[in-house]
């Protein structure tokens, strides 16, 4: 084997060769002419990011500080508009019907897209079919999504009161007209509708767990119930906590599907924090509260979507 010194000795007896093989080692790498034009290449990105992202962000925070109706200057309040929503008991009622609308779909998506991933990721025939099908209402169009299951959950025409009424569940149910079930549906229709990007998500982690670990199980006695608690789910658990995150986000800043399906009815039983925003600005015209409204929801999903970043690097650990 050549050894460094030789290797040293040879370029210089050929310093001709040295400097070619330097000057190849030297373009493997970007010198400072190419980092300085990769910076200069990014500039556009950040400032689109800047007019798209920054820019909005910095406005509704300034607006958030300010009485405003729509036409006319800014008067600046302080921070009055903060002070009259912790005040405010439609604030609070809407901020914990928010919370428990925004858990229960992700919890519910991130569940039942794991027991899915799991039994597909199991089976072998049919194994791309159940891919299309699953992931087919996350490209629905959420107002189509939201009439279908509107006319689903009707009293007397609905799919819903029918199969009830045919196990003996009852067929009278006015799901979206009572104050006590109106978010149930819409809770379903969350989980209906996000589930199927959850699935090819887990489906794709589970997948890239090592054959070898399984047959190892498999040698051991493990039967599926025992390698899907003790295998599949310790590995996949990082991607789901992600997921949960993610799901948390979405859900929380949902407006579509909970628009069309109650509009927040009946009885504000279904007013999310996004629609009560979009009433207290296009109904009240009060844009500052509702710009001050967005800002506490933004800082609640930065800790909500940290707590889980800490949460997934800890499992990966």
């Amino acid at each position: 084997m050549t050894s460094l010194k030789e290797v040293q000795s040879k370029e210089s007896q050929h310093p001709k060769q040295g400097r070619v093989f330097r000057s190849k080692k030297k373009k493997i790498g970007l010198d400072g002419t190419n980092i300085r034009s990769a910076k200069f290449a990014l500039i556009p990105v950040f400032v689109l990011l800047f007019l798209f992202l920054g820019l909005p962000v910095i406005n509704s925070i300034q607006l958030s500080f300010s009485r405003w109706g729509g036409l006319g200057p800014l008067e600046p309040v302080g921070f009055q508009n903060y002070t009259d929503l912790f005040a405010d008991e439609q604030m609070r009622y809407s901020s914990r019907i928010t919370v428990l609308y925004a858990f229960s779909v992700a919890i519910g998506v991130v569940a039942i897209a794991t027991v899915l991933a799991a039994a597909v990721s199991a089976s072998v025939r049919g194994h791309k079919i159940y891919k299309v099908i699953w992931f087919f209402p996350g490209i629905a169009p959420p107002t189509a999504v939201a009439i279908f299951w509107s006319s689903g959950f009707q009293p007397e025409t609905g799919i819903v009161n029918t199969i009830l009424g045919k196990i003996g569940l009852g067929g009278d149910h006015a799901w979206l007209a009572s104050s006590e079930t109106a978010l149930y549906p819409v809770i379903f229709v969350g989980i209906w509708s996000a589930v199927g990007f959850a699935f090819l998500v887990i489906l794709g982690a589970i997948e890239q767990i090592p054959i070898s670990v399984r047959e190892a199980a498999t040698v051991d006695g493990a039967n599926i119930r025992q390698q899907f608690f003790k295998i599949t789910l310790p590995l996949i658990r990082p991607v789901m906590l992600i997921m949960l995150t993610l799901q948390i986000i979405w859900t929380f800043n949902g407006f579509t599907v909970v628009w069309a399906m109650t509009t927040g009815g009946p009885a504000d039983s279904t007013s999310i924090l996004p629609i009560l925003a979009y009433k207290e600005a296009f109904r009240f015209g009060r844009f500052g509260t509702a710009a001050a409204m967005a800002v506490i929801a933004g800082i609640f999903l930065m800790i909500i979507g940290s707590i889980g970043i800490r949460l997934s690097r800890s499992e990966q650990r």
